[in-house]
């Protein structure tokens, strides 16, 4: 049976390889990788455009989040749109600058993932998803059940 060192071990190495295949976009537009990580995750996530979001979703603390947000609101990335139903949110969407930079960003992830998951067959690919989703469920109940 895996350990949970060993899944740690292996989640880290996954975000390792995920960064090192963004890095030559991270270094081509000089967006850092916490910023080009939030524009993905917003582009491939629009239901999911608050700050907030991002924060739990990615695992963020809120100064970082706000302050690559801002960067790219300045520079003309992102705009802020009011949430609906609730004037103290704000959403976060993408503009049509960002679209090469996203478009880019898109591709190195297929990458990414053609990668890591070469030589898996569909079988187990799907075994792998109904793994995962089966864990977000124990995730999920142990959260809620322990009021965090």
């Amino acid at each position: 049976m895996i350990t949970i060192q060993e899944m740690n071990g292996h989640a880290k190495k996954v975000g390792l390889v995920y960064e090192m295949m963004l890095t030559p976009l991270s270094k081509e537009t000089g967006i850092p990788q916490t910023a080009l990580g939030i524009l993905l995750f917003l582009a491939n996530n629009p239901n999911l455009a608050t700050a907030r979001d991002v924060c739990e979703l990615r695992g963020l603390k809120r100064a970082i989040v706000s302050t690559h947000v801002e960067r790219m609101v300045t520079e003309g990335l992102l705009e802020r749109r009011a949430f609906p139903g609730d004037r103290r949110k704000e959403l976060l969407v993408c503009t049509e600058k960002a679209q090469p930079i996203i478009e880019t960003g898109r591709e190195a992830q297929r990458k990414f993932a053609g990668a890591i998951l070469e030589g898996l067959s569909e079988e187990e690919l799907a075994i792998m998803e109904r793994c995962f989703q089966v864990m977000n469920g124990n995730i999920a109940r142990i959260i809620k059940a322990s009021g965090v």
